[in-house]
């Protein structure tokens, strides 16, 4: 407890500087010191000038093993500390350790698989959105400096506005001590920037000619990167000072852990965008949630996606960014509909617990009457609408808690309501559906022999296939956008040796590529 007065062999010398230091900004120890350390630095600074002796306190609980005991040497009931960092990396340990219980004072189990999950669900999508901004931007020997000052594409507006909000949430966290709630704001930072802005934008990157467009996508990955590695330093430092080293500008400190941590610039925050791409990410998830339920891989075209929503701004974003939707769910078209009762058909039967004791010997009429009620008046109900029936001579009042309302979806339609939206997806997959999801298969199939083949993304191939007379029959209806989306020059059919299978659903092509030649 005399800890910091020793330190600095107080009152006996450095009188002013302990006075200008004391008391700390924070403390950090273990739970099992509160009775001790803890304890005597209060009693301490008490006694000696009655104040507290430190303005903050990080409390750490305790690690355990994965059976929940003790970790112990002779039970060998833990991982070597360094055989984790060598296998996962040393920030995916620290990572799992910040992002935990442990540093809120409470007990957390420690397993290799908790930090392995950290690094395929954060980190790897971390160095594959920074990976993925090297490799286009060395083809294309660009060297951005800076973000746009007004960027043009809504998405570029977007992620620009989300990185501002992950500085300011994790800079409120960390003034807060809350190191775990510092990371949250990273997390889904990555999620975002990997999951939609790169997908979305991935075509941008692609073209052949460089434009406007395409230079802006660049200026904002590169700017987000940045921002994103300076902010993230403090938690994962080993990946951020590799990234920022290779980013750096001239001028620039030679390491990302002597910059100064970034600031919030409100002025790049555009909020109601932020909310008109969560909309829109809504719809995505739901329909994706509707397909994963039903076996429906996203490879797989389908006819049509419903949208029903009553919020005239909801309605207005979905219809104004319908393409994105489209795309990211590969259907065909979007019907849009301010009524469920299109999608689904409605049953109402009585809650005899709720109805029984108001009614009593009237409540089989009551039972009768309400399974004759029409759509449009369940739907009112649901809505949150009082609806009056007559029985036996005397009126009842209606609510939905009343009543066991079910939702009975109509025939291929798949439903999935969250709030004010709903989502209804055409699940038949139609002869010419199917074909096309045959050649998306393919396609994928092709991108991962590709990478397979050590070929560089801008490598044109010369393609062989083969496979049943049905196979045949999709690649004829679909041959120009095999070629486009793998950078095929020319597509053989017939069948050679050593050649790949490609799984499309029960059928199989046969698949075989050689770098084309210039």
């Amino acid at each position: 407890g005399s800890m910091p007065y020793a330190q600095v062999h107080y009152p006996f010398e450095n009188k002013e500087f302990f006075e200008a230091h004391y008391p700390a900004n924070f403390i950090s120890e273990g739970q099992d010191q509160t009775r001790g350390w803890f304890y005597s630095l209060t009693v301490l600074a008490a006694a000696l000038f009655d104040r507290p002796a430190f303005q903050n306190c990080v409390v750490s609980g305790m690690v355990l093993a994965a059976d929940g005991k003790k970790m112990s040497k002779s039970l060998k009931n833990y991982t070597d500390p360094v055989e984790a960092i060598d296998q996962f990396g040393a920030d995916a340990l620290r990572l799992f350790l910040m992002h935990s219980a442990v540093i809120k004072g409470e007990e957390v189990r420690y397993s290799d698989d908790g930090v392995k999950d950290v690094l395929k669900s954060v980190l790897i999508p971390l160095w594959n959105s920074y990976g993925f901004f090297i490799t286009y931007a060395n083809i294309d020997g660009f060297s951005p400096k800076e973000a746009p000052a007004n960027p043009r594409n809504p998405l570029d507006r977007w992620i620009m506005s989300v990185a501002e909000g992950m500085v300011d949430g994790v800079t409120k966290a960390l003034d807060g001590y809350d190191m775990s709630g510092a990371i949250d704001p990273i997390v889904d930072f990555i999620d975002s920037l990997n999951n939609w802005y790169i997908r979305r934008s991935r075509r941008r990157f692609w073209r052949s000619e460089g434009d406007a467009d395409k230079e802006e996508a660049y200026g904002t990955l590169y700017s987000v990167l940045m921002k994103l590695s300076l902010a993230a330093a403090p938690v994962i430092p080993f990946i951020t000072e590799a990234m920022y080293r290779n980013l750096k500008c001239d001028g620039m400190p030679e390491s990302v852990h002597l910059c100064d941590y970034p600031v919030y610039d409100a002025s790049r925050r555009d909020l109601d965008l932020e909310w008109k791409m969560a909309t829109v990410r809504k719809a995505v998830s739901m329909g994706r949630a509707l397909r994963t339920s039903f076996n429906l891989k996203t490879r797989q075209p389908l006819k049509t996606l419903y949208l029903v929503t009553r919020d005239e701004r909801q309605k207005t974003v979905l219809l104004e960014m319908e393409e994105i939707v489209r795309e990211e769910l590969n259907v065909k078209e979007i019907v849009f509909s301010g009524n469920e009762e299109e999608l689904v058909d409605y049953q109402a039967k009585a809650n005899f617990r709720v109805l029984g004791k108001e009614l009593g010997k009237d409540m089989k009429l009551a039972a009768e009457r309400i399974e004759t009620l029409t759509a449009s008046e369940i739907a009112s109900l649901l809505d949150g609408s009082v609806l009056s029936i007559e029985v036996a001579g005397r009126t009842v009042d209606l609510t939905k808690d009343k009543l066991d309302i079910r939702r009975l979806e109509k025939e291929h339609l798949k439903v999935l309501n969250e709030g004010s939206l709903t989502v209804g997806l055409d699940t038949e997959v139609t002869e010419a559906l199917k074909a096309e999801g045959n050649v998306r298969d393919l396609v994928r199939g092709v991108q991962n022999l590709r990478k397979e083949s050590g070929l560089e993304v801008t490598d044109r191939i010369a393609l062989t296939l083969c496979g049943s007379p049905e196979l045949k029959s999709c690649l004829d209806s679909f041959s120009d956008y095999l070629k486009s989306e793998t950078l095929a020059v020319t597509v053989d059919w017939k069948e050679i040796p050593a050649m790949t299978d490609i799984e499309a659903d029960d059928l199989l092509w046969k698949v075989a590529l050689v770098k084309a030649k210039s």
